[in-house]
């Protein structure tokens, strides 16, 4: 009974060992005495007890490229260009790409808390393949914008870099990779430029700060004319309404008023000519 336990333990173990697993967000490609399946395993456990299982990472992998001197628009050579690029291996592709890029297989660094680039365990097909890909594209990116105004551009750097790079590898490997991101860490020109470019900077700001200015002065201007119409219009207003018989009753009312504080007066006002008033 006990050597047939032990024998069925032996098994297991032998079994266990013949074995292998591919975590969720890997795939697997199954080798045969060298010979690749060209199938694309999924997550779970297989056996390999006659095989091999390489278990690669379809997850998005980061990719750092640094020191970068691409040359400009206006042809003038940057000093440092960094740039991040994030990527994904399709899953139903990985057993394609071991197959044409068996010498390109490569273990995944993520940058840890201190900066430094860590292992992962993780392994990818193709990397190489991105990265040449990748320098390639951010020449041939940088070379559209200006060095003059490169700085106010990340975006749309990086955005020009994603578009060539995913164009470039569609064209050898269509539908294998896709680039999920790009980070233009760093744009450093040569160091005259950068103070052309702040000096340029400074004087944008005080143009703008100058048309400010007269753009206030004019609009005060614009409210001091509709101030003045406004006015002008009422006194025309005013004018318009006096008439001769307003002026000879605002005359009498006046000489009235005078009259009866002289006490005993005697007031002639003829109509037409100048009024005679006569004080006893």
């Amino acid at each position: 009974m006990k050597r047939l336990f032990s024998a069925l333990a032996l098994a297991f173990l032998a079994l266990m060992a013949g074995c292998t697993q591919i975590d969720t967000g890997n795939v697997g490609v199954e080798r045969t005495l060298g010979n690749v399946k060209p199938e694309t395993l999924a997550p779970g456990v297989y056996m390999t007890v006659f095989k091999t299982v390489d278990e690669f990472t379809a997850k998005e992998v980061p990719l750092s490229l640094a020191d970068l001197k691409p040359k400009s628009r206006d042809n003038l050579t940057m000093t440092d260009v960094d740039i991040d690029v994030y990527f994904k291996v399709n899953p139903s592709k990985m057993a394609a790409l071991y197959i044409k890029y068996q010498g390109d297989v490569s273990e995944v660094l993520k940058p840890g808390s201190d900066g430094s680039m860590k292992k992962t365990g993780d392994e990818i097909v193709g990397m190489g393949r991105v990265l040449r890909e990748a320098r390639e594209s951010v020449y041939r990116a940088i070379a559209r914008f200006d060095a003059t105004t490169m700085h106010l551009k990340r975006e749309e750097i990086a955005a020009a870099v994603r578009e060539v790079l995913q164009h470039e590898l569609n064209v050898t490997d269509p539908g294998a990779f896709e680039i999920t991101n790009v980070n233009v860490r760093s744009l450093v020109t040569d160091p005259a430029l950068e103070a052309s470019i702040r000096e340029r900077a400074k004087v944008d700001q005080e143009i703008e700060a100058k048309l400010k200015q007269n753009d206030l002065a004019k609009a005060e201007a614009k409210r001091l004319l509709i101030e003045a119409e406004g006015q002008a219009a009422a006194n025309n207003a005013i004018n318009a309404s006096i008439t001769q018989n307003l002026i000879r009753m605002r005359e009498i009312a006046a000489q009235e008023a005078i009259a009866a504080k002289a006490g005993n007066t005697t007031i002639v006002v003829p109509y037409g000519t100048q009024s005679l008033l006569n004080i006893k």
